[in-house]
């Protein structure tokens, strides 16, 4: 018997007979399946082929503007699309700081991990007043138990969060990130560059120009939700 991590509900879980013989990491479900049912997972057969923005047949306005303008060819993936419920997790998670919630997804994130291989992952990190007032990492603490993270970039305080901005203010964001040294890497390196949440792109586009500085071009990038 399992004890939803998000609505507190007993659930029976069982392992597949793929779980119980992998070599690999297993996580239990932490969500049950009256929980699961209210997200909307995506794939780039339903949505933007560059960014799985859903309801996209061919490529967004979003990802070509960032071609457009910075000739900057997105290479995203999302788990689930934005809806309600994952605006409930993460105002629970980020804004009122349950980080137990941090695990929620440990099993889709792990399923996700074992089928795309990176030779460096790394993740956009939160400013230092935003991690003093929650006491935590958001994007750190629901991947790092995952993934194996190489803190590479620094953030400064913007004028005000994102979630409190429009599209237009999103977009026009000035680059907030630097990386932790000069270290130089190869440019043939496989990135990884996690965050939670995709919105416009511009955060992780300021994030990949910042990596760039130091040789990483070859970068890919995920967030748990688009």
């Amino acid at each position: 018997m399992s004890k939803c991590l998000y609505c507190n509900n007993d659930f029976s879980y069982n392992l597949t007979i793929k779980e119980i013989f992998s070599f690999n990491p297993i996580f239990e479900d932490n969500l049950c399946q009256l929980c699961r049912n209210q997200l909307k997972p995506l794939s780039s057969t339903n949505g933007c082929s560059r960014c799985f923005k859903p309801e996209i047949k061919t490529i967004c306005d979003d990802c070509r503007f960032w071609e457009d303008k910075y000739n900057i060819i997105n290479c995203h993936q999302s788990l689930f699309g934005y809806n309600q419920f994952i605006h409930n997790y993460f105002k629970k998670y980020k804004r009122y700081g349950d980080i137990l919630l941090a695990d929620l997804f440990l099993k889709d994130l792990l399923t996700w991990s074992q089928s795309n291989k990176f030779d460096l992952i790394t993740y956009i990190p939160a400013s230092k007043s935003h991690q003093e007032l929650r006491g935590f990492d958001p994007v750190w603490e629901m991947y790092h138990r995952v993934f194996e993270l190489t803190p590479l970039l620094i953030k400064v305080d913007a004028d005000k969060p994102q979630a409190q901005k429009n599209r237009s203010e999103r977009l026009n964001t000035p680059q907030t990130f630097r990386c932790i040294n000069d270290q130089l890497y190869s440019s043939e390196t496989k990135v990884l560059l996690l965050d939670d949440i995709y919105t416009t792109g511009r955060t992780i586009l300021h994030a990949k120009m910042a990596l760039n500085a130091i040789g990483l071009t070859n970068i890919y990038t995920f967030s748990l939700s688009r």
